[in-house]
């Protein structure tokens, strides 16, 4: 086992170097050095031997610990994304790693918080990653061509969805999508996919090699996304809820102005991946502005601020963990409806979703707002367990003004 577990550490090592995160590094190899030695390390040497820190401020080493071991989880589900049999885990409550076979539907979501590589040799992993694309666009064909038993009759019952019912044309599913591109590795010429969340698209890729022109041969445009797994499920909820209506699913980046002002939309997924053409207007009349991330939002009316534990690990267990909701609904530059179901991260996302297909949490949310669910935003607090949400609590209701989200000449009025 011990042999098994250094040839898998050797295959994975060079992945998470590719990070360009050296504490990231030395924790893979430090739990891996132990490992195979048959130990799990305490928190505190973790602490002393990665992140050489004493005992003197023990609650600040924990975190330390515990985060750098949650990212470290999120780069392994990462590096086996589309890679079936064994693979390294770091269990819950434990630092140690371990080489097992998940169950089936037991592995996370594909994390888009932070910079993020995947390796290949030559274009392999890019065909694997076309072939995921594929796989995703094969699920969403047939989530738009199935008539799963839905709740048409809601569609028509409540104001939140009676438009998407009455317009001429199908509602676009738009779920949040993240760019990646391709590096080469200098040491074997290999390739990689990368993900960095301050390149956002083809526009911000171009201009970045425009001012870094040692990177052109380095860094390569091939016009890749990726979509969370964690938005997959409640588009398939939301896809059948619109049973009797029929919806067609778009991504993020294939979203346009002529789709914004010709079909409804139902957009789902983070606040850091929602499409500028939605955004933009959107946070012209909303009162609440993404903090240094789009992990915290801050109420500009209370100044009250809601940051989400996503990218943190509160505690060695499994516990339930807080998250943020965000729903907003508005009528676009044609008049065609547009429903956000956002968060600031998938959790928080995911739970938007079940609210609004709840006819008692969107009575609630209507008494809350005086009757009027045509134009509003709000903010739901969210119990979640790691990616997974359990409930929520609806903190803020509000009107939003749309009388200015798309006329830029009443804006300084």
């Amino acid at each position: 086992m011990a042999r098994a577990l250094a040839e898998e550490g050797r295959r994975v090592r060079s992945f998470i170097a590719s990070n360009r995160s050296d504490t990231l590094l030395r924790l893979f190899d430090f739990l891996l050095q132990q490992s195979i030695g048959g130990r799990r390390p305490r928190e505190a040497e973790i602490a002393e031997e990665v992140f050489q820190e004493g005992s003197s401020e023990p609650g600040h080493q924990g975190s330390r610990v515990r985060v750098g071991v949650y990212r470290l989880r999120k780069k392994l589900d990462l590096f086996y994304v589309d890679k079936p049999g064994a693979r390294l885990t770091i269990r819950q409550g434990e630092y140690g790693l371990v080489l097992e076979t998940p169950s089936i539907g037991g592995e996370e979501a594909t994390p888009v918080a932070e910079s993020s590589g995947v390796p290949r040799q030559g274009f392999g992993l890019i065909a694997a990653a076309l072939s995921l694309l594929l796989l995703i666009n094969a699920l969403l064909a047939l989530l738009y061509f199935s008539h799963v038993l839905g709740s048409g009759d809601s569609l028509g019952r409540s104001e939140l969805w009676r438009s998407f019912s009455g317009e001429k044309n199908p509602p676009l599913i738009v779920m949040g999508d993240y760019f990646m591109f391709v590096r080469k590795q200098k040491s074997d010429n290999s390739d990689e996919v990368v993900q960095d969340l301050s390149i956002e698209s083809s526009d911000t890729f171009y201009a970045y090699i425009a001012k870094n022109v040692e990177m052109r041969n380095i860094f390569n445009n091939e016009d890749l996304y990726s979509v969370s797994s964690d938005v997959l499920t409640p588009v398939s909820h939301i896809s059948s809820f619109l049973a009797n209506v029929s919806s067609r699913p778009v991504t993020t980046s294939e979203l346009n102005p002529d789709m914004l002002s010709s079909s409804g939309i139902i957009y789902l997924g983070a606040l850091d991946a929602i499409s500028p053409l939605l955004s933009n207007p959107l946070f012209q009349a909303s009162k609440f502005r993404c903090g240094t991330t789009c992990y915290e939002l801050i109420d500009t009316l209370s100044g009250r601020r809601f940051l989400s534990d996503s990218p943190y690990l509160l505690d060695d267990r499994i516990v339930p963990r807080r998250d943020y909701g965000y729903v907003a609904s508005y009528p676009g530059p044609s008049g065609n409806q547009i429903l956000i179901l956002s968060g600031t991260g998938d959790a928080g996302a995911a739970q938007m979703a079940n609210v609004v297909m709840d006819a008692k949490m969107v009575e609630e949310l209507r008494q809350r707002l005086g009757g009027n669910l045509r134009s509003f935003e709000a903010l739901y607090q969210v119990r979640t367990m790691f990616n997974r949400s359990y409930g929520s609590r609806l903190l803020i209701a509000r009107p939003i003004d749309s009388q200015r989200m798309w006329d830029k000449t009443k804006r300084d009025e």
